[in-house]
């Protein structure tokens, strides 16, 4: 008993420096400073208790019982302590998480109550089985603590302390009972680990910061919640056949008394599994909720973002259009999606989505576009119709179609309306900017394009020969005598003449050329990719158009116009500006109403051309052609053929020049034969005939006068033939000059394939059959072929075919 009474020495001491740990936690962590001062009261009466016990050593017999029964109040404190960390539990987490725990605690209170506190109370120390009780009530309630948020390592000390002083104080109840299991000594040893145990759970609480908690590992929790409950069932029955198999006495005492016991813990432990089950599947639920529903606002946050960044970043309407349905069918999970614009005519479809070619019979349109949006359940989908407003006027309708195992659009509608009104917003803001954009570079006048758009296009074009080569014409117009027109019919008329010029030649450019008014009367033609004379032929068309077409009625408007191209013109666009201007101003003083390109100019000027005499000569042939109503284009067309034989042919660009204006001019002696001849709806006769062949001589006498020498000899040979049998002076093969053979092909296959009085014009294969079955003897065989070549490749308009099937 003297070696008991002193090795309550031991935890004297721990329970002194436990006491000061627990003051200590309790002043650095608030949350649980009840339960820490509890724990710390206790470990000071332990070592009153412990002071007394070893005062036996001393001359108090019965210090020792003293100390024991002053544990009642120590273990008093511990209940208090467990009983604030058990509540804090309930709180925080629900009576679900101190279940499992609860059930295993069970198994070692049963088993104290069942070998020591019925004992004790039967034949024992009342008040130490009391003791005993009391801690077997706070160890149910430590583990109870244990699902709490407490730190682990905190939780885990705290119910060892419980635990250790259960078995201190179940030796001591044991002993009074006459029942041994532990020696004495084991008393005082356990107190002192205890107190250990619990400084240490005081000083892994102070290292954690105020309000701070270790988070126990996922995976180690769903261990602990599984093999807790399944301990509990477990240990009931060890329990009974340890008791049965250590015990003489009855055997049917332990089966009473921990059947019930097992009965009810199974009975909890399949109800808390059921529970968990429950809860899992509750979780799963709301899991794949929570997972759809982040699914959908992230599919609505890249909705709005990419119609966000359209509004932000684009200003066409086209790929505004297409990203609005792409944020839609993101949004709305369609199958298919459309977009039809309003116009004179009705819904006009401008983009569409998925597999919209083959559902667009699920959503037909209707007779007007709906005021509100509506929302239909048909048989092979769910379809949406959406009004497309901007500024309270409707600008279409947006179709949305999704299949029928998608749902309806119940969730998706709040969304759907602002993503359409944003939609609206951004493409009313596309047509604004493209309205204001093209006011910017638009003639407010004739909506041509304006003089800086004209001459950036110029710059763009000299940029891409600068890097790739490539060429282009520059054509300047000019409208002749706007000036009077304007103090002779007012100034309304000549906004007329402009806007009617403006809108003919629009009409007959190309969609890559570049038309623009650029000043008063003048107009400028951008032609990429446009050699000088193809670009001259153009000219030419579109100022025969002007005038031929009824401007002012009676009053003919002609153009005069200025050809320059790049690079052989210049390559900058002063350049090309000055020698279009050259040649534009060369055509007015030589009488107007004709085009000329910048080589032709200036070496016309150096010749004896006298002023005006070319307008002169172009009049007389357009008077020609005008008096034979089937033939009003045929010395245009003949120019245009000529020019391109010549240029596939490979003569220079000079040579050329002169071709062409021979080619126009090759009938100007048809002057001096009678209308009546030139116009005559059947075939001539012998001596008609012979009056037609005066006009080749006729023609290169006129232009012989007017200082054209090449020309002219080039007209009076045009009718030669290479066996001879030509006109007017019968020349033979190497005779003819090759220009004027040039000339008589293309003649010829423009009188063929284009209608005369007295016969419709034959078939394109008909003319080149002819033409090949004369060449050698009519025509010259290589001028032939190349036409036909050309012909062949489809690189030659045929400008006289008419009404032809």
């Amino acid at each position: 008993m003297a070696t008991q009474d002193a090795l309550f020495a031991i935890p004297l001491v721990t329970s002194v420096w436990a006491t000061r740990r627990g003051l200590a936690a309790a002043r650095r962590q608030p949350e649980r400073r009840v339960a820490w001062t509890a724990f710390a009261g206790a470990c000071g009466i332990a070592a009153v208790a412990s002071l007394i016990a070893i005062s036996a050593l001393v001359g108090a017999p019965q210090g020792g019982r003293i100390g024991l029964y002053i544990g009642l109040a120590a273990s008093a404190c511990v209940l208090l302590g467990t009983l604030i960390l058990a509540h804090d539990a309930l709180r925080a987490k629900g009576p679900a998480a101190m279940v499992d725990q609860m059930l295993l605690a069970g198994v070692g209170a049963s088993l104290l109550i069942y070998l020591l506190v019925v004992p004790g109370f039967a034949r024992g120390d009342v008040l130490l089985t009391a003791v005993l009780t009391i801690d077997v009530v706070a160890l149910v309630l430590a583990a109870a603590a244990a699902g709490g948020t407490a730190p682990t390592a905190v939780k885990g000390l705290l119910l060892g302390v419980v635990v250790t002083i259960c078995l201190g104080d179940g030796a001591a109840a044991g002993s009074a009972a006459g029942l041994h299991f532990l020696p004495d000594a084991a008393t005082p040893l356990l107190w002192g680990l205890a107190s250990s145990c619990f400084a240490w759970a005081a000083g892994r609480d102070l290292e954690l910061r105020p309000g701070g908690e270790e988070a126990e590992p996922t995976r180690r929790a769903a261990y602990v919640q599984t093999l807790l409950p399944l301990g509990a069932i477990v240990g009931y029955p060890v329990i009974v056949g340890a008791v049965v198999l250590a015990t003489d006495g009855s055997r049917l005492a332990p089966v009473i008394f921990f059947g019930p016991l097992f009965l009810v813990s199974t009975a909890i432990a399949f109800a808390r599994q059921a529970v968990m089950l429950v809860e899992q599947r509750r979780a799963a639920i709301r899991e794949r909720s929570l997972t759809a529903d982040a699914l959908r606002r992230n599919r609505e946050l890249e909705a709005l973002t990419g119609l966000a960044s359209t509004l932000t970043e684009v200003l066409d309407e086209r790929p505004v259009m297409e990203r609005g349905l792409e944020a839609l069918q993101v949004a709305a999970r369609t199958s298919s999606s459309a977009l039809h614009l309003a116009g004179e005519d009705g819904l006009t479809l401008v983009a569409s989505t998925g597999s919209w070619m083959t559902e667009h019979a699920l959503a037909p349109l209707p007779a007007e576009v709906p005021d509100v949006a509506t929302f239909e359940l048909g048989g092979g989908g769910n379809v949406a119709r959406l009004p497309l407003l901007a500024r309270g006027r409707i600008l279409g309708m947006l179709t949305l179609v999704r299949p029928v195992s998608e749902g309806c659009y119940e969730v998706e509608r709040t969304l759907l309306g602002l993503l359409t009104d944003q939609l609206g917003v951004a493409l009313q803001n596309a047509r604004d900017y493209h309205e204001k954009l093209e006011a910017a570079i638009r003639d407010p006048l004739t909506g041509l394009y304006n003089r800086r758009y004209f001459y950036e296009a110029v710059g763009q074009e000299i940029a891409r020969h600068e890097r790739y080569g490539t060429g282009a014409a520059l054509v300047l117009f000019d409208i002749d005598d706007l000036r009077d027109i304007n103090d002779t019919l007012g100034n309304q008329c000549g906004d007329e003449v402009l806007e009617q010029v403006g809108r003919i030649v629009g009409q007959l450019t190309r969609p890559s050329d570049t038309f623009a008014r650029i000043g008063g009367e003048e107009f400028g033609l951008l032609m990429p990719e446009t050699g000088q004379l193809d670009a001259l032929l153009v000219a030419e068309r579109l100022r025969t158009a002007v005038s031929r077409h009824r401007v002012l009625g009676d009053r003919q408007v002609t153009l005069s116009g200025g050809v320059a191209a790049m690079p052989q013109d210049g390559t900058t666009r002063e350049e090309l500006q000055r020698r279009a201007d050259q040649a534009m101003y060369w055509a007015k003083r030589n009488g107007k109403n004709m085009c000329a390109v910048a080589s032709e100019a200036i070496a016309s000027d150096t010749e004896a051309v006298q002023v005006g005499m070319l307008a002169h000569l172009h009049g007389v042939v357009a008077g020609i052609d005008a008096t034979q109503l089937h033939t009003r284009d045929h010395s245009e067309n003949v120019a245009s053929y000529a020019v391109a034989i010549s240029q596939r042919m490979g003569l220079a660009d000079e040579c050329i020049v002169r071709v062409r204006r021979a080619a126009f001019l090759h009938d100007i002696g048809k002057v001096a034969v009678s209308n009546t001849i030139l116009g005559k709806p059947s075939a001539l006769t012998d001596e008609e005939f012979e009056a037609i062949k005066v006009h080749p001589q006729v023609g290169e006498t006129m232009l012989h006068h007017a200082g054209l020498h090449e020309e002219a000899r080039w007209v009076g040979a045009h009718h030669e033939r290479l066996d001879g049998n030509g006109y007017p002076q019968g020349l033979m093969a190497d005779e003819i000059p090759l220009e004027a053979r040039i000339i008589f092909v293309a003649d010829s296959f423009e009188a063929m394939t284009s209608d005369r009085p007295y016969r419709r014009g034959m078939p394109v294969c008909e003319a080149v059959a002819e033409l090949r079955r004369c060449a050698g003897t009519q025509f010259d065989r290589e001028v032939v072929e190349t036409l036909v070549g050309l012909v062949e490749r489809d690189e030659l308009a045929v400008l006289a075919l008419r009404d032809l099937a």
